[in-house]
């Protein structure tokens, strides 16, 4: 990221993003996120819903610290009902929770 001319020292982009303050709104995000497709997520006996979960990220490249929101490992089969496959139409629960917070870039 470039405000001028100058080059950005990444150590410094890296030390404001995981500043406490940036990192509490990171995680309020997710939360809303997560919140969100739980609610859109459909139901035959709730398990997906109550499976999409938050968890800690570290970018290895950059040291950025953050969150990602998903599937646990009891609810696999999220990303199939989230874009269908060949017997079932797609479901989507997670995407548009997140494009409704402000994402952008994610995949379908």
């Amino acid at each position: 990221m470039r405000l001028d001319n100058r080059p950005s020292d990444p150590r410094a982009l890296r030390d404001i993003a995981n500043s406490p303050e940036v990192q509490a709104e990171t995680l309020e995000l997710a939360k809303a996120i997560r919140r969100d497709a739980r609610r859109a997520a459909p139901r035959r006996t709730g398990n997906l819903a109550r499976n999409i979960v938050i968890e800690e990220t570290t970018d290895l490249t950059t040291g950025i610290e953050g969150y990602a929101v998903g599937w646990n490992d009891k609810a696999f089969y999220g990303p199939f009902i989230e874009s269908g496959d060949e017997a079932t139409a797609p479901q989507p629960h997670l995407v548009p929770a997140a494009i409704r917070h402000g994402a952008r870039g994610v995949q379908r």
